[in-house]
């Protein structure tokens, strides 16, 4: 018998469903064991890592940012940290460790255009110096920036105690173009 005509009986034709149909079978199995997989993966993401999102003002836009941290150890200016306050939990830039000058103003030199103390902002050196004796961080505190910038373009400068750091970030998890790279990216 030819082949045109064996692809015509009525066996080849129940055997090519049959086939047809464990293909999708096996297809929509592949699917649902992925689905679980990534499920789990993200689970333990989230349940056994410390992942922290903020925001961070990069190439002129302010830009949302989810990063894993680790055990903050040797800290240094420039690295982002994770902050858990009363509050919430964020993240943050350091931008000077306790005794350094805090420096206000637009000039570029300066770290940050006003200090944010216990959420209330404070724009020039005569307001600032209503809080506080000296223009230092004070000990036990560090400066930070990163979920404190706002959308006025102010680069703010937050002061946090140093005890509420959790973590020191270490790759990043979204925005997805950016995925495993290290936050040393960030720092840019």
């Amino acid at each position: 018998m030819k082949y045109s005509e064996i692809r015509k009986t009525r066996r080849y034709k129940r055997e090519r469903a049959a086939d047809g149909a464990a293909l999708t079978k096996s297809a929509f199995e592949t699917l649902l064991v992925f689905m679980i997989v990534l499920f789990v993966a993200a689970t333990v993401l989230l349940v056994f890592l410390n992942v922290v999102t903020f925001n961070k003002v990069l190439d002129g836009k302010v830009q949302n940012y989810s990063v894993i941290t680790v055990k903050a150890d040797d800290l240094k200016k420039g690295d982002i940290v994770s902050v858990k306050t009363e509050k919430n939990i964020s993240a943050g830039e350091i931008l000077a460790f306790e005794g350094e000058k805090i420096a206000i103003g637009t000039d570029p030199e300066k770290n940050v255009n006003c200090v944010q103390i216990g959420g209330q902002r404070y724009f020039s050196y005569e307001e600032l110096g209503k809080v506080m004796d000296e223009f230092v961080v004070p000990e036990g505190y560090l400066m930070l920036n990163g979920d404190f910038s706002s959308a006025e373009a102010l680069v703010v400068g937050e002061l946090v105690p140093v005890s509420y750091v959790t973590g020191k970030a270490s790759i990043v998890l979204y925005p997805f173009s950016l995925f495993g790279r290290t936050a040393d990216y960030l720092k840019k």
